[in-house]
């Protein structure tokens, strides 16, 4: 019996948005060798770590520094007004400047202004800002820093994400996305960056200042966005790259809610930072993966069957890329795929109905104020 011509098509368009996947996100790069002896220069190294109530993930990433640190390197903790021992805990590491972050002031949001504190601190030089989340393995740092000063400008990583209780694997689709926004590991990157991920970024003191640094993005919800776009306007190169086996994180460790306030807080804001082409191409992409299993063909048929197999294929892949995901995820991708559809839909009206999202206890409205 032929199959109506609609369905026919609906499956082309499917084949079509498999493709488009691949497209999105090849193989996501990563660090490369740490630069030579001999290829460094004398250059200061600082270190920003903003932290928020991050007494219990904190002391991890500061024993990786305790290891990994570039000699001489400075080392600075800017406490954001934490309930939980955070700034105690980091004066146990002899290494480590904790510095209380003064109140906010006007606009400013608060990880903006614990970096723009620890950035004035740093000598002229080299400027790292960390996520306290973050985990270094080996010579990751000095991996970064080689990396960076290859091109300079600013360079950003996006982590290897570990899970580890069953919620926190609904973030699989969030970062595949978030590195398929930028053009990381697309088979058609772009020549420079309109963004940058804030967990690892390198840059120098200079270049920083040029820009206007956190400064000039005070009051964005998305703060790693919208200070690699402002080295994008500068014309200043910006690298993205995926942290493998050097850079790692768990994002969300605190529960569901955190992980739901998470993306809710980036996806509706990081929406208007990704080329339009893209964010088109993202859209098919989503939209098709669901559709190949739920209404292409109508009913079960084999070239549906084959296109959920090709999906789930796909997923398989990308998901190991960026995180510590199972084969489970990648065959359940239908499910992250409505998961991810939900909270992007829930973003955009707490971005731009109530123009507010609520963040580490913090109501945080979104916009630029007038």
């Amino acid at each position: 019996m032929l199959q109506p011509p609609a369905m026919a098509t609906e499956h082309i368009v499917c084949a079509i948005a498999w493709l488009v996947g691949w497209v999105l996100l090849a193989r996501v790069p990563r660090l490369g060798p740490a630069a030579k002896s001999e290829e460094r220069d004398s250059r200061a190294v600082t270190v920003v770590i903003p932290a928020r109530n991050e007494a219990q993930r904190l002391p991890h990433l500061l024993a990786d520094l305790a290891r990994s640190r570039p000699p001489g390197a400075r080392v600075i903790v800017v406490d954001d007004h934490s309930e939980d021992g955070t700034a105690e805990m980091a004066r146990g590491f002899d290494f480590v400047e904790v510095l209380p972050a003064p109140e906010l002031e006007g606009d400013w949001i608060g990880k903006t202004w614990a970096c723009h504190c620890g950035a004035r601190e740093a000598a002229p030089g080299v400027l790292v800002f960390l996520d306290a989340d973050v985990r270094l393995h080996g010579d990751a740092l000095d991996r970064a820093i080689g990396g960076w000063r290859r091109k300079e400008g600013l360079l950003t990583v996006w982590p290897y994400h570990r899970v580890e209780r069953p919620y926190e694997h609904l973030s699989a689709l969030f970062n595949v996305t978030t590195l398929m926004s930028l053009g990381c590991g697309s088979l058609i990157p772009p020549r420079n960056p309109r963004g940058g991920f804030g967990p690892l970024m390198v840059t120098s003191t200079d270049a920083y200042a040029s820009v206007g640094g956190h400064a000039s993005v005070r009051h964005s919800v998305i703060d790693d966005f919208a200070l690699a776009r402002r080295y994008h306007d500068e014309g200043i190169p910006v690298t993205n790259l995926g942290g493998g086996k050097a850079v790692s994180f768990r994002m969300y460790p605190h529960g569901f809610r955190s992980l739901l306030e998470g993306w809710t807080k980036n996806l509706g804001s990081g929406a208007k930072a990704v080329a339009f082409w893209r964010f088109l191409a993202i859209a098919l992409w989503v939209t098709c993966s669901i559709g190949s299993l739920t209404w292409v063909g109508g009913i079960p048929s084999t070239k549906s069957e084959i296109l959920y197999g090709l999906y789930a294929i796909q997923m398989a892949v990308l998901f190991r890329q960026v995180g510590s995901f199972s084969l489970l995820d990648a065959l359940l991708y239908p499910l992250h795929a409505v998961f991810f559809t939900l909270v992007f839909a829930q973003s955009l009206f707490h971005t731009y109905v109530l123009r507010r999202v609520v963040w580490r206890g913090r109501h945080v409205r979104t916009g630029t104020p007038r």
